[in-house]
This record gives structure tokens, sequence and C-alpha cells, in this order.
């Protein structure tokens, strides 16, 4: 029987990370979509506490550990720390892609870097023109002698503005097959010819970690800024494509477990005609189903970072977590608006900015409709 309870290593991890955040951001990052300023100081406290690395090799600073402890890190950090849970959330893949991929030299310029508190690197993969469809970038590059040039632009990249490189997807015109042609590099921010602005968003307006666009003219770097080998781009990229989804899925069921006690604290708090409102039967169902789905959302989390951990085939697995959290947090959410009533769309309860912010999530990171695309060819063909 496989057995989900945490070990007392992980709850006293979970309980570090708790009480960290806790100090250094004791309203829980709220202050942060008021000033527009990214808590640094919560930031480095975790990366000082050895937070930042877990899951990362030994040899770079890090804290080697299973995927259900790297899930767990990440939920809680989501539900306590506010903006640095994006940080945190895109290291997950694009960081332990350089541990796998990259050269020593990149490991110690940028790994060791954001495991001492460092922002994460950013990762260039959509295009103004091309967001699922990968592999019809346009993005490419050419040499001239050891030197790439590349050309193009990428959308919806987050933290461009604050990481210090970006991992750039390129696509090289020679090679026919797309699949074969895409390569990553790794290109600093304040490389000339790279220009990046902020996206206007829906929801996360005052947050300070960006979306961007980049624009790439006439980039030129040298061959060894290539992360892992050239041409081999797109295997690289779904090949951590795991870590990618448990930080997804961990991040939504955070914000589903910090909405629905909202909304049960309150539903013991308010009192209407005689009574408080969690006495009343449609309130009661309100708070059944939010329970269920989260419990529900949680065993999924918990079965895909066991597969993970026992080396099991998680193609399926990963696309229905993605599929189901995403849309299930938003159900979640709405529920809790429906019981938090006035006071969650009136003023500046934390719920009403989970409503808006939080129905990107069934676009970013693959739509709803990549999922189902993606994940239905899968499950048929174990019936043919």
């Amino acid at each position: 029987m496989v057995d989900f309870t945490l070990t007392d290593e992980q709850e006293l991890l979970m309980e570090g990370i708790k009480e960290c955040l806790e100090r250094e951001l004791p309203d829980g990052g709220e202050s942060c979509y008021k000033t527009g300023e990214f808590p640094w100081k919560a930031w480095q406290a975790l990366a000082d506490n050895g937070f930042v690395g877990l899951g990362l090799p030994e040899e770079v600073g890090g804290t080697p550990c299973d995927m259900l402890t790297l899930a767990m890190a990440n939920l809680t950090i989501s539900r306590y720390g506010g903006p640095v849970a994006c940080f945190y959330s895109m290291g997950i893949p694009t960081m332990y892609d350089l541990c796998e991929f990259g050269t020593q030299e990149q490991i110690d310029k940028y790994v060791k870097d954001y495991v001492q508190g460092g922002p994460p690197l950013a990762l260039g993969i959509s295009e103004p023109g091309t967001g699922s469809d990968v592999a019809g970038m346009q993005t490419s590059y050419v040499w001239d002698g050891d030197t790439a040039v590349i050309n193009g632009g990428k959308h919806y990249t987050t933290c461009g503005a604050e990481a210090k490189a970006i991992i750039v997807m390129a696509r090289d015109p020679q090679v026919e097959n797309l699949h074969q042609a895409g390569t990553m590099f790794i290109v600093d921010v304040d490389t000339p010819g790279v220009r990046i602005n902020k996206l206007p968003k829906m929801g996360h307006m005052d947050q300070p970690t960006s979306i961007c666009e980049v624009f790439l003219s006439d980039v030129r770097v040298p061959r060894s800024t290539i992360l892992g080998v050239e041409h081999n781009g797109f295997m690289q990229t779904m090949a951590n494509f795991a870590r990618e989804r448990i930080a997804n899925v961990s991040g939504v069921i955070a914000t589903a477990i910090n909405a629905f006690e909202d909304a049960a604290a309150y539903a013991n708090q308010r009192v209407q005609f005689g009574q408080q409102i969690g006495r009343f039967q449609l309130i009661q169902e309100k708070i059944v189903n939010m329970a269920i789905k989260i419990d529900n959302m949680m065993n999924m989390l918990y079965k895909l970072a066991w597969k993970i951990d026992t080396n099991q085939n998680i193609r399926i697995d990963t696309g229905l977590a993605k599929l189901y959290c995403s849309r299930t947090v938003c159900e979640v959410l709405d529920d809790a608006i429906q019981v938090l009533a006035g006071i969650g769309i009136v003023g500046e309860h934390r719920v009403a900015r989970y409503y808006i912010d939080t129905r990107a999530c069934r676009i970013a990171g693959g739509t709803d409709e990549v999922m189902i695309f993606n994940t239905a060819p899968q499950i048929l063909k174990r019936y043919r």
C-alpha cells in the first residue's frame, strides 16, 4: 500500500519554510501588491536557510530530495510566501535544466547565484504567433564562425524583467524537421540587441514579478552559451516537464486551500437571520464540495510525485493533473467568493485577488485544450 504520510523530516522542513516566511512576510506578501516591490529580503532568507536549493545537487549548494518533498515545499511557499512563490516555481524547472544539461561554467555562473539568493532564469519559449505549437516557432539563429546570431521575439516570458538571463529556444533554419531544429541558448538580458518590455496582465497587476515580451535583434552569443546539445532543445524541454507540472499543480492547490480556509472561517463567524451562515445547508454544501475538490487535487499531486519518484510513466498523469487542478481551483475560488459574498468582492480580501489572478492557470504552462489534445490519445492507446 502506498503511504503518502509525510515523514518527520518533511514535516520539519515544511514547518521551517512556514516559520521563515511568516517571520519575513508576516502579511503573506500582501503588501508587495501595494508597493510593487519584490520582497528580496524574504527570498534571501529562504536561500540562507537552504530552501531555495531544494531538489538541486549538493555540488551547487543544493539539497537533493524526492519529488514529493519538492512539491510540498512549493505548496508551502505558495501558501505563505506571496510573490516569492513565482520565483520558486520558475526555478524548479529552469535551474534543474541547467544542472542537468549545463556546463560547469554555466552552473557556476547561474545556478550557484540562484541558490545563494539570486533570481531564477526566465524561459523564452512562447512567441507572439506561436504558443502551444512550439514547433512553429520563428525565432532563429545562424552561425557566424563560433558566434550564434539570434533574431526573433518571445512572448509571455515570466520573470523576464527580474531574471539575469533567459533560456531562449531558437531554431536552426537549415534543419528541416522542426522538432530537431530547436536549440537552447542562455542569453544574458544585458546582451546587445536584447530588449524587454513588461506586459499588462489580467490579474497579478501589482505583483512584483513580470510577464514580458522579449525582442532579439541580431543578438550575438558565443557557442558556449548553448544549453545542452545543439538541435536537442525540444527534447530537453520535455525532459523536465514533470517538474513544471509539479510547480503548476502544487501552486494552484495552495491557492485553493487558502481560499477554502478563509471561506470556512467566515462561515463560522458571519451571522445572518440569527445564526452563523455555516449552519445553512446551501453554505454547508459549498464547504463540503470545496473540501472534496481539495482532497482530490492533493491525491493527484501525491500520486504524480510518487510515480515520478518511482520512475513510472507519467505522460497521462501530468496532463490529467494539470487539467483537473487548473479547472478545479477556479471552481473552489468561485464557491469561496459566494460564501464570502460582499466582503469577497468589495475591499481588498485576498480571495478576490485570487479569483482574478488564478484564471491564468488554465492557460499558462499549457491550456486546458492542449492538455486534452495531448492526453486523450495516450488514454485511448491503452484500449486499442
